[in-house]
Parts: structure tokens; sequence; C-alpha cells
């Protein structure tokens, strides 16, 4: 457990001392944006028709459950499509 310690002492050392080490300059930025920008407009749409196909066949499936399941993945579709616009509002709403 020690020498686990120290590998990570020794590592937080090592990047505070070479920043580039965490990618703290050029493009990383840019990658991130990028990424997120991705997961946000193809990503989350795309779980969320998944989700209503899922919980439309449960409800054909005769699930008990289903109509619970339904409105949790109607309400998680309206945020998840919703996403990019409130993520920009929270950035504005942020100054960045």
């Amino acid at each position: 457990m020690k020498s686990h310690a120290l590998g990570g002492i020794i590592l937080v050392v090592a990047f505070g001392l070479v920043p580039e080490l965490l990618f703290a300059y050029g493009g990383f930025e840019g990658r991130m944006n990028n990424l997120s920008n991705q997961l946000i407009t193809v990503v989350l749409p795309l779980v969320s028709i998944l989700g209503l196909v899922y919980a439309a066949l449960l409800a054909v499936a005769g699930d008990g459950a289903a109509r619970t399941k339904i409105i949790a993945v109607i309400v998680a579709s309206v945020i998840g499509f919703l996403a990019p616009q409130i993520i920009g509002f929270l950035q504005n709403a942020s100054g960045s």
C-alpha cells in the first residue's frame, strides 16, 4: 500500500513540474470541446431514441412496470434532446 502512495506522490510532483504531461497547453481544450459536442449532439439523442424503443418493447411485451419506465425514459429523453440548449444557457450564465 505504501508503494502506491509513493507512486501517487511522485506522479503529482512530476505533473506539477512538467505541466505538458497534463496536456495543459495546445489543442487539448479544442479536442475536449469537440468530444463533448459529439457526445451531446450525437450520442445523447441516439441513447434517448434507443431508450424509447426499449420502453415501447416493454409495453408491447406486457411488462407491469413498463408505464413507469416509459415515463422515466421520456423525461430523460427530453433532457437529452435539450442538453445542447441547457449547456449553452449555463455557459452564457456563467460568462464563459
